[in-house]
């Protein structure tokens, strides 16, 4: 759906409801009137259940993945760079990312439908009596309108504010970022108050992911606005964490199930957040495929568990050692949860023996990187993304041997990145939590990450916070914070230039220019949505009109 559309989506409520649950697919709902929702609040609960779908739907898939190309921990392949030229602008930051990019666009547009719909219900819903449910369906609205809009102000800076109740005061033109943050703060803060801090279905936001996103809100927002509180988000961190999760004992319980195929640990005790997946349409999020290696999808085909298409691949200092100028330390254990650094594949096909029975014979093969005529690149046996493969799409493991059905649950927010974020507050504050200071936080997710007691964090730059950062990547790599955490700290532009490949090559080792910080407002929304068209400073600075 493009953004361009976004103008009759926010101004006219019968027209909201039926682009955004025809985004959605739900044609039961499509024949919903306004009147009819108004008067039965009953109404109103389905388009607040799509909220997770189209939510779960822009995270999955490449466009999902578009938000870590470009980064220090995440770049994309060789061949990707090469044979898409325009998406090459992601990682190179140089003329091709541009106002044109159709991946930019692609970021942009898949969240106006989940930040319109959300709007529309919390209008519903402010007037109507308010009940449990109502202030539970009310909590969801404000938690996905803020997300949305979150997320597209890192990502862009002012963007529109989409109030139905003000939309002929507001238009659908870009904000200020102080208006644009205080509505995301307070819609947040609303889904504190109103959501349940337990539910039956693991896939809905709670009062504790209502907190999570909160602190991060209050670290993220711009110092311009007023709004950023390292003090406010310790506070929001705390109820996080006086709400019941516990990190599981072992990090590759998280991610890992090839040796127990059948055996999925989703929805721990250690989320908060989670995007629910199946490896069967329409349910995939396809990373698999994006993230796998094409050298393998050519020698063993796609029942392969790691073969894919490299889309997206670490970088060399996301797979490299702490002794070479890498990320990784000896003995840590997230390493080989997070990578794949081995290509060899256990193999099976059928034979008639002597006696004339079918027999399976394993073969252990290695593709031979000199056999890659196909493209011509060098990067597709080194390390790989391997926290996303989903042993169910194997030869071995069953009727869905293809890796598109790759379908791995997100966490999106999970107690260990509350726990490093916290101890980022208290390092800023100079204060203690109730299990210590910084270094304790950081230390109950390392102890964990080397099976019980953990050698203190490197601090190569002996800049706390950049060491933190590396830490975060260790522990959350590939998860889609990355972009964020940067962007949010000030290292995006030394990061990106030094460990993204690309944007090193691309400018010879020097910073990339600031302006890249901001992806470029979409031509297409400028052209036709009438409020862009006619504001001078539509654009973000830098980038051509």
């Amino acid at each position: 759906m493009a953004m361009a559309g976004v103008t009759v989506l926010c101004v006219a409520a019968a027209a909201v409801i039926t682009a955004c649950t025809d985004f959605l697919n739900q044609e039961s709902k499509i024949a919903l009137t306004e009147e009819e929702v108004y008067s039965d609040i009953r109404n109103v609960a389905p388009l607040v259940d799509g909220l997770y779908t189209t939510y779960r739907n822009l995270r999955g898939g490449r466009n999902g993945l578009m938000i870590n190309l470009g980064v220090d921990e995440s770049q994309q392949g060789n061949f990707q760079l090469n044979s898409e030229k325009q998406q090459s602008g992601l990682d190179k930051y140089n003329g091709l990312l541009a106002p044109e990019s159709p991946q930019v666009a692609a970021i942009w547009s898949s969240r106006w439908p989940l930040i319109t719909t959300a709007a529309k219900a919390i209008d519903v819903l402010s007037k109507v009596e308010a009940t449990p449910a109502t202030d539970a369906l009310l909590g969801e609205a404000s938690f996905f309108r803020a997300l949305g809009m979150f997320e597209l102000s890192m990502f862009f800076g002012e963007i529109p504010i989409i109030d139905i109740s003000r939309t002929g005061e507001l238009g659908t033109g870009r904000q200020p970022l102080t208006d644009v943050w205080t509505y995301i703060v307070n819609d947040f803060r609303k889904a504190t108050e109103t959501l349940p801090s337990k539910q039956s279905d693991p896939k809905r936001a709670t009062s504790g992911a209502a907190w999570a996103m909160l602190g991060k809100a209050y670290m993220c927002a711009p110092e311009e606005t007023g709004l950023r509180s390292y003090s406010e988000a310790k506070t929001c961190f705390e109820k996080v964490m006086e709400g019941g999760y516990s990190l599981v004992s072992n990090y590759a319980v998280l991610f890992t199930n090839d040796l127990e195929p059948n055996i999925w640990r989703q929805n721990t005790s250690e989320s908060v957040f989670e995007l629910q997946y199946q490896n069967l349409w329409p349910d995939q999020n396809y990373w698999e495929f994006d993230c796998g290696s094409r050298a393998c999808d050519a020698w063993f085909g796609q029942g392969c568990y790691f073969s894919g298409y490299d889309f997206l691949v670490p970088t060399p200092f996301a797979y490299g050692d702490v002794a070479n100028g890498g990320l990784w330390e000896e003995g840590d254990q997230r390493r080989n949860v997070n990578l794949r650094y081995d290509f060899t594949y256990a193999k099976m096909r059928k034979e008639t023996n002597a006696d004339g029975d079918e027999i399976t014979i394993v073969d252990t093969i290695t593709p031979d990187l000199s056999k890659t005529e196909w493209t011509g690149t060098t990067d597709e046996l080194e390390p790989h993304i391997k926290k996303w493969e989903d042993y169910r799409t194997d030869e071995k493991a069953g009727d869905f041997a293809n890796m598109w059905n790759s379908g791995k649950n997100h966490p999106i927010i999970r107690l260990a990145d509350i726990y490093l974020l916290y101890a980022e507050c208290l390092y800023r504050t100079g204060t203690t939590g109730v299990d210590g200071d910084h270094n304790a936080y950081v230390m109950k997710v390392r102890n964990r990450a080397w099976g019980g007691s953990a050698p203190q964090m490197p601090t190569p730059s002996g800049d706390f916070i950049k060491d933190l950062m590396d830490e975060r990547m260790r522990e959350l790599c590939f998860e889609g914070w990355r972009r964020i955490d940067l962007l949010r700290t000030g290292l995006f532009r030394e990061l990106v230039s030094q460990r993204n490949r690309w944007t090193n090559e691309e400018h010879g080792g020097n910073l990339i220019p600031a302006f890249y910080q901001r992806y470029p407002i979409p031509d297409d929304e400028i052209k036709t949505n009438e409020d862009f068209a006619n504001d001078p400073n539509a654009q973000n600075e830098g980038y051509p009109r």
